[in-house]
């Protein structure tokens, strides 16, 4: 080899490895969102599992926990078929206070009772919350327009709210409504007249022919000033004339 030729040197370099841009820190990420989503279906499966029965139940367990005042809750109206048709008279499986399980047994009764009365079940609905177990039944069932005389019919309403005051030993308000109109057939009677002559009327039967306890028993007028519905049309005026019938416990019945 001529010794003017330059040597050749040739570096060999290993492959440096790649660090990771993020560490290990995805994997604490991932591990937390695969939990929270096997949370929420083990919580939606469980859901899916309880029959109709316990989702009333467990709906009613909850239903007097602190919420946002509304403008009217006592006013909010249910259909009857708010209950499952194999709803029975009995304990509910879920625990309940002895208060909400009152509500629940009157609630159930109130419904096989309107159940039976097709009448009744067109022209009539329920609802619960704090202040009691409501039933409303439309004036036109019970009296005559414009008058606080009972129908046949309204007598048959009565003997069932009896029913239902007898075997829970509960109070009861009896409530009045008007439309904004009703009373101008009516020129003897103001709005506030006839709508608490018809709860008192309901009442003097419910204590005369029921055999109930006076004490237990009160009867209120509101006229037109708690529509269900505005009165804009004859429907609405309808659904407006009402008598309410308000089961509280005798410890907590007060007047609304």
């Amino acid at each position: 080899m001529s010794k003017n030729k330059p040597n050749i040197i040739i570096i060999k370099k290993g492959e440096e490895g790649h660090a990771s841009p993020h560490g290990g820190s995805w994997k604490v990420a991932y591990a937390d969102f695969v939990t929270a989503m096997m949370a929420l279906f083990l919580l939606l499966w469980l859901t899916m599992a309880l029959k109709p029965q316990q989702k009333v139940e467990l709906s009613m367990f909850f239903q007097d926990q602190e919420l946002p005042k509304r403008e009217k809750p006592e006013e909010t109206v249910v259909l009857p078929t708010y209950m499952p048709k194999d709803a029975k008279v009995g304990a509910p499986q879920f625990k309940l206070s002895q208060e909400d399980q009152l509500k629940y047994e009157v609630a159930l009764m109130i419904k096989e009772l309107i159940s039976k009365d097709p009448k009744l079940k067109q022209n009539s609905g329920i609802s619960s919350d704090k202040a009691g177990v409501l039933l409303h039944v439309q004036s036109s069932l019970m009296f005559e327009p414009g008058a606080a005389v009972l129908k046949p019919e309204g007598m048959k309403v009565l003997d069932d709210v009896v029913k239902v005051m007898k075997a829970h030993q509960i109070g009861l308000i009896v409530r009045g409504h008007t439309d904004d109109t009703e009373a101008k057939s009516s020129p003897n009677f103001s709005k506030f007249e006839l709508a608490a002559l018809r709860a008192a009327t309901a009442a003097r039967y419910i204590v005369e022919k029921g055999g109930i306890a006076s004490q237990n028993v009160t009867s209120v007028g509101y006229a037109d000033s708690k529509p269900l519905v505005p009165n804009t049309s004859d429907q609405n005026r309808a659904i407006n004339r009402r008598v309410e019938f308000l089961y509280q416990s005798t410890d907590m019945a007060t007047i609304k």
